[in-house]
């Protein structure tokens, strides 16, 4: 037997063909070769992987199997939504096409092939960027964890993400709704999204203990959202920190929550029995929008209602966070400051909030040099 450094294993002839090992994390890595020439280049060569992490002990997981366990072990980290979310990405996109590659198999090469197919598929860059941010997180936690020498993931040039598209209703748009709003049961619920850019699940998460309609105030701290194989569930926070907010509301939505607070009152009194306070976490909770018979007003129902309110007032379908963008383009757009409209929305900073809606400032400026040539004249 051929004597190694320390650490370097050991080399040896079984019959007509040379083997060795190398040590690594207290686990030895086989190798085999015809000659002992060639046993010693793959010596050194895995000596080299592991002084430089890319080689890790024992047989590396695939990256299906691995994401699996990932999943268990950062469930609890995750928002239920986000978890869902990942296992959708998951499922549907990363373990049909590399789920079976071993994770140390997996190269810089196979990855940017992978996102490539993707973005052949028609698939948006934010998806592709997501895709790319799960395995980057995965196989962080896996490196940690022994299972795979270097993380692939960082080194390669993620997939750019797609600029959101943050157009908003027009004048003429905004009044055609206004008008198929007129006397509807959630009357209050889209006014809040279009005139002060709540979220859909901010907005229907509002329960009446967070109405102040002496101050005309109306704090958001929670949402409802829908979650794969749990259904509607109600979350105890806002997207972000400071979506928790209190703003002021303009008097014409307060009359409308009026409203909507008698109707519900009389109904609930029809309704008798039948009648049942939603109670998610064990507790009733008073929903400022619900069903005719206390349920609460469901993502899935609420698309709905803004499937039909759009096609009363003549307009072709599009997302419920139109209402929300409509908001902040209007806001900047008729003067109020970019850090008012920041805490308005629920925005972490109003350079994000320039950011997303710089076309309404665009229209600011524009208008501010209209401005400067009227002084001149």
């Amino acid at each position: 037997m051929a004597r190694s450094s320390k650490g370097e294993g050991s080399l040896y002839r079984d019959g007509n063909t040379w083997k060795g090992y190398v040590t690594v994390g207290g686990k030895r890595r086989y190798y085999s070769a015809q000659t002992k020439v060639e046993a010693g280049l793959k010596r050194r060569a895995l000596l080299n992987q592991r002084d430089t992490g890319e080689l890790s002990p024992g047989k590396a997981p695939t990256v299906s199997a691995w994401l699996a366990q990932w999943m268990k072990i950062t469930e609890s980290e995750h928002r239920a939504s986000t978890h869902a979310g990942y296992a959708g990405y998951i499922k549907n996109y990363i373990e049909p096409a590399i789920g079976e590659i071993r994770l140390d198999k997996l190269t810089i090469d196979s990855l940017e092939s992978f996102y490539s197919d993707l973005e052949q598929r028609g698939l948006s860059g934010s998806t592709r960027h997501q895709v790319h941010s799960i395995i980057r997180v995965a196989l962080k936690q896996a490196v940690w964890r022994g299972h795979v020498g270097r993380n692939v993931a960082a080194l390669i040039k993620p997939p750019t993400a797609s600029k959101p598209r943050t157009e908003g209703f027009s004048s003429e748009d905004l009044l055609a709704i206004s008008a198929a709003l007129i006397g509807h049961r959630y009357e209050a619920r889209w006014h809040l999204g279009l005139a002060l850019g709540l979220r859909p699940g901010e907005a229907t998460a509002l329960e009446w203990s967070h109405i102040d309609f002496e101050n005309s105030t109306v704090t958001v701290t929670q949402q409802l959202q829908q979650v794969n194989g749990q259904g509607t569930i109600l979350v105890p926070y806002t997207k972000t920190d400071s979506g928790s907010r209190t703003i002021s509301v303009p008097t014409f939505i307060i009359e409308m929550l009026t409203e909507t607070r008698t109707r519900q009152l009389l109904e609930r009194k029809q309704a008798g029995p039948n009648w049942t306070d939603w109670a998610p976490d064990g507790q009733p909770h008073a929903f400022c929008f619900t069903q005719w018979n206390g349920q609460p007003l469901r993502p899935g129902l609420d698309g709905d209602q803004w499937k039909n309110i759009l096609a009363s007032a003549g307009l072709p379908h599009t997302r419920r966070y139109t209402a929300r963008h409509t908001a902040a383009t209007w806001l900047i757009a008729h003067g109020i400051d970019p850090v008012t409209v920041s805490k308005i929305l629920g925005h972490h900073t109003a350079s994000f909030t320039l950011n997303t809606y710089v076309h309404a400032l665009d229209e600011r400026i524009v208008e501010a040099a209209n401005v400067l040539d009227k002084l001149r004249q």
